[in-house]
């Protein structure tokens, strides 16, 4: 799916204070600021300065406007950056303050680079958690404090603008609804196109289940009930939600385990085949259980761990983020009963409002819910030869793209993918 998206309209009072938003163009260099009468926006290059505002940064989330703030969070960007930013990039953090010194907005991306039909180099600035084949962030936005929006969507935008140093902006994962895209977008005008670009399923667990068992396909409505009954019935089960550091332990063990058995058994790499993953989240869902911002879930059946579920915890939303369960279960539809109690215990917790099934299309998501939320991405690309060779190479590639897949079954372009991407 890839379809416009019409940018919700401003009010007539905003755009009366819209200079003051206004960025001088006396300074163009990165690491230098950028005032206006009421905001100043500074690009970060350097670690330290990322470190220097972690308290900030993560204050300003909590106050902020956007949904789905985990992956908005500090520790995850940074984290992301130290294991995963591509070589050869850099960071290009803008930063808003107001005239009191506050952080009012933060934009958290990075530049790099990226070969054009083999040779020619664009320079991207995208979000951190993209750009590379590692899928890991979503709900991702331009961070503002609320009512400041339209200021730090302006302010950013105009920034961006006296760089030289970037041919596409590239914004991936923001949620349709942003209040702060629409300001940013605009200050671009028609350079700027917005797509949608993913789903993200939720189900809202401030009802009961019998509520939001309605909102499940008709076959899992009728049936989910009876998969857990009768995998009770055949085995001693205890389901756990992790309370302690010690837990935490015990259940990253089983977590890696059961999610690779989960996907090699289906010929698939898994997650943590990827270098360094299994230490980005035993140490992401550390710190995210320090802070209360992860639900840990177990299911034990005779006293063997064969299920876990691992969701990030913001804001009450529950980002379910991974999982994994054993093979063998096959009959007692093992996984959805693990999802199905762990939604459960959503609902009877006080701080979950929604469980959210994050994007990638997934078909079994259908299943469970119709609600879901629309992300969009933004692109800009200058003009010049650069950005219009990379714009004939996007075109070509669809098209053969297109011709592949129809010339192709389906089953035949599985084995293919499979020996371009071993699973060991």
């Amino acid at each position: 799916m890839n379809r416009s998206f019409d940018l919700p309209g401003v009010s007539s009072d905003l755009l009366n204070t819209a200079d003051r938003a206004v960025v001088s163009s006396s300074q163009e260099s990165v690491g230098m600021s950028f005032r206006s009468d009421e905001i100043t926006a500074t690009v970060l290059t350097q670690g330290p300065e990322f470190d220097a505002i972690c308290e900030e940064w993560d204050q300003l989330v909590s106050e902020s406007c956007q949904q789905g703030v985990f992956f908005l969070r500090w520790h995850w960007n940074r984290l992301w950056w130290r294991m995963y930013a591509p070589s050869g990039s850099e960071l290009f953090l803008i930063v808003c303050r107001g005239t009191s010194g506050r952080l009012v907005g933060v934009a958290p991306l990075y530049r790099h680079s990226r070969k054009v039909l083999g040779v020619l180099s664009l320079y991207e600035v995208c979000f951190l958690g993209t750009g590379t084949a590692l899928k890991s962030s979503e709900h991702l936005d331009i961070i503002a404090l609320r009512g400041y929006e339209m200021f730090v969507g302006e302010a950013v935008a105009k920034c961006i603008r006296q760089q030289s140093t970037w041919h596409r902006i590239w914004l991936w994962g923001i949620h349709a609804t942003s209040p702060v895209l629409p300001h940013f977008a605009k200050a671009f005008g028609a350079e700027a196109t917005v797509n949608s670009c993913d789903r993200l399923p939720y189900i809202s667990t401030d009802v009961d289940w019998a509520a939001v068992k309605l909102g499940f396909g008709s076959n899992l409505r009728t049936n989910i009930d009876r998969y857990i009954r009768r995998i009770e019935k055949q085995y001693k089960c205890r389901f756990v939600r992790v309370e302690t550091s010690e837990q935490v332990d015990e259940f990253m063990e089983a977590f890696v385990r059961l999610h690779q058995e989960r996907w090699l058994s289906k010929g698939e790499r898994g997650s943590f085949a990827f270098h360094g993953f299994k230490d980005f989240m035993d140490e992401t869902l550390r710190e995210a259980f320090r802070c209360h911002r992860a639900r840990l879930w177990m299911l034990f059946l005779d006293g063997q761990c064969v299920a876990t579920l691992q969701a990030f915890l913001d804001r009450g939303v529950a980002h379910y983020f991974q999982g994994g369960f054993a093979s063998g279960y096959e009959k007692y539809h093992l996984g959805s009963v693990m999802l199905a109690r762990s939604i459960q215990d959503c609902i009877e917790a006080d701080d979950v409002d929604q469980f959210d099934f994050m994007g990638g299309g997934a078909s079994y998501k259908e299943s469970w819910t119709t609600s879901a939320h629309d992300a969009v991405e933004v692109e800009i690309l200058t003009p010049g030869w650069v950005p219009g060779m990379y714009k004939y190479s996007c075109r070509a590639k669809t098209q053969l793209s297109s011709l592949y897949r129809s010339l192709l079954p389906v089953a035949l372009r599985s084995a293919v993918r499979k020996y371009l991407v071993p699973s060991s």
